[in-house]
C-alpha cells in the first residue's frame, strides 16, 4: 500500500468507507476519504522539484494543510514517495470548458484526474458555478468575467454556433454574452457592470487588428473581428486605476503590438498558430518585432502562447510546419529577451498537458523551464495572493507524486500516484491502495 496507517480503523471502515466517495457540488470524480481536516500526514522518500531539478526530501502536512518541516506529535499515516518524483498540481491558464454546467460534466473530471487543480476560464462569468469550486476538496477556477470586444467581435460567432446569418435578437443575445465596446461612449456604459463585477482580470479582443476599419461592420467577419485597436489603451488604463489586470487576445502581431504598447499584463495568445491567408495575411503578419518583444520584455508582459492550438487542427504538413517555423521565432526571442511563459492550451476537449508536451517538440526551452512553468510560475501568477505552486514551510500541502522523472520523459506527467491538495487526496492511481 502506498500509506502506512497509524491509526485504528475499523473492519468496516477498512472495507466500505476506504473506497470511493463523489465529490460534492462539482462533478463525479473518484476520490479517497483518507484525508480529514484533523488529519497530518508525512511523505517520506520522495524526490522534490524545486524548479530546476529534483531534490530528496520528507515533508509533513500539518492539521491546517500546510506543509512542515517540523513533525507534527500526532501522525495519522505516512506516504511512502520512494522512487517517486513530486511536483506542485499543474495549473491551466487559458480554456473554456468549465464555464457551465455541460461543461463541468463532461471534462471536470478529467482536469483534476490529470492533475489540474487549478484552472482559468477566460470570457466567462461563471454565474452559479463558484460555489463548485475553489475549496479545499476541489479544484480551484478563476472566471474572467469581463470579456470586452467590437460589436460583430470574438467569440460571437462561436456564441451564434458558427451562424453567419443572424437575426438583430439573436445578434443582441449573443452580444449581451460578452461585454461589447465600438466607441467611447460605448466603454463608459458598460464600465458601470465592469466596477460591479470586481473581476480577477478583464480579457480584451484583438484580432487583425491593422485592418480593424476595413473589416468592422462587413457581415463576412461578423463574430471574428475584435476591438477598435485605438479604444485599448483606454481600457487597459482604467482597467489598472481599478487595480484589475487585462489579458489580450491577440492574432497577429499588430494585435500583439498594440496590446503590449498599450500595458496589458499577460498576452493570451502567441501570434502564429494560424495564418490566415484567406483573410488576406501572410507569414509575415505573425512575425513579432524585436522592438515589441523588448518593450514587453522592459515592462514585465507575460504570455500565454497556446501555441498547441495547432495540432487541434488538420492542417497540411507544409502549412503546419511554417505555422510551427513562426511559432519557434517569436517563443525563443520572447526567452531571451526574458519574457515569462505561463502555461495555458485553449484546450476544450483535453488538458494543459497537451500544451507542454507541443513545446517541448518545438525546443524553445530546457524541460525543467516548462515544468516550473505548468507547476510554479502559472499557479503563482492565478493566486498571487496564496502561498502555493512551492514547497515550503507554510505553502499550501499540494502535490503531485509521479511514478518517474518527468524531466527524463514527460510522459510521467500523466502517471499520477498520488495528488493532494491542502492537506486532501484528490487523485490516487489503483495501484496505490
Amino acid at each position: 500500500m502506498f500509506i502506512r496507517f497509524l491509526k485504528k480503523y475499523s473492519k468496516k471502515n477498512a472495507g466500505s468507507q476506504f473506497y470511493f466517495l463523489k465529490l460534492a457540488c462539482v462533478f463525479s470524480l473518484l476520490l479517497y476519504q483518507q484525508v480529514t481536516n484533523a488529519d497530518t500526514f508525512a511523505i517520506e522518500g520522495g524526490e522534490w522539484f524545486d524548479g530546476v531539478g529534483f531534490k530528496p526530501a520528507t515533508w509533513f502536512v500539518d492539521e491546517n494543510g500546510l506543509l512542515t518541516k517540523t513533525r507534527p506529535q500526532k501522525i495519522d499515516y505516512i506516504i511512502d514517495a520512494s522512487k517517486k518524483f513530486v511536483v506542485p498540481p499543474y495549473a491551466e491558464g487559458h480554456n473554456h470548458n468549465l464555464q457551465n454546467p455541460w461543461g463541468i460534466k463532461n471534462f471536470g473530471a478529467l482536469q483534476v484526474q490529470s492533475g489540474i487543480f487549478y484552472s482559468v476560464q477566460m470570457c466567462s462569468f461563471g454565474k452559479g458555478l463558484e460555489a463548485q469550486f475553489s475549496g479545499k476538496d476541489t479544484m480551484d477556477v478563476l472566471f474572467a468575467s469581463d470579456c470586452i470586444t467590437a460589436s460583430d467581435g470574438h467569440p460571437l460567432r462561436v456564441i451564434l454556433n458558427g451562424k453567419k446569418n443572424v437575426t438583430n435578437e439573436e445578434l443582441k443575445n449573443a452580444q449581451e454574452k460578452v461585454l461589447v465596446a465600438d466607441g467611447k461612449e460605448d466603454l463608459d456604459r458598460i464600465w458601470e457592470k465592469v466596477k460591479a463585477n470586481h473581476p480577477s482580470f478583464i480579457k480584451i479582443i484583438l484580432v487583425g487588428s491593422e485592418k480593424f476599419e476595413e473589416r468592422h461592420e462587413d457581415k463576412k467577419y461578423l463574430g471574428v473581428n475584435g476591438l477598435n485597436p485605438k479604444l485599448v489603451p483606454k481600457i487597459v488604463e482604467r482597467a489598472h486605476k481599478l487595480g484589475i489586470p487585462v489579458v489580450a487576445h491577440v492574432d497577429t502581431a499588430h494585435d500583439a503590438m498594440v496590446a503590449i504598447k498599450a500595458g496589458v499584463d499577460v498576452l493570451g495568445h502567441l501570434p502564429g498558430y494560424r495564418i490566415a491567408r484567406n483573410e488576406g495575411f501572410v507569414r509575415q503578419d505573425y512575425v513579432l518585432s524585436d522592438a515589441v518583444i523588448a518593450v514587453a520584455a522592459k515592462q514585465g508582459t507575460k504570455l500565454i502562447a497556446t501555441a498547441s492550438v495547432p495540432s487541434g487542427h488538420s492542417y497540411p504538413e507544409d502549412e503546419l510546419k511554417e505555422i510551427q517555423e513562426v511559432q519557434k521565432d517569436n517563443l525563443s526571442r520572447l526567452r531571451n529577451a526574458g519574457v515569462p511563459l505561463l502555461m495555458g492550451s485553449d484546450n476544450f476537449s483535453g488538458t494543459v498537458l497537451r500544451e507542454i508536451l507541443y513545446l517541448d517538440t518545438l525546443d524553445i526551452a530546457p524541460r525543467e523551464v516548462l515544468l516550473k512553468s505548468l507547476t510554479m510560475d502559472t499557479p503563482k501568477w492565478m493566486f498571487p495572493e496564496r502561498h502555493l505552486g512551492s514547497f515550503a514551510k507554510g505553502a499550501e500541502g499540494s502535490f503531485l507524486i509521479l511514478e518517474g522523472n518527468p524531466l527524463e520523459n514527460l510522459g510521467f506527467l500523466d502517471k499520477i500516484y498520488i495528488g493532494v491538495k491542502q492537506g486532501h487526496i484528490l487523485v490516487s492511481s489503483p495501484s496505490s491502495n
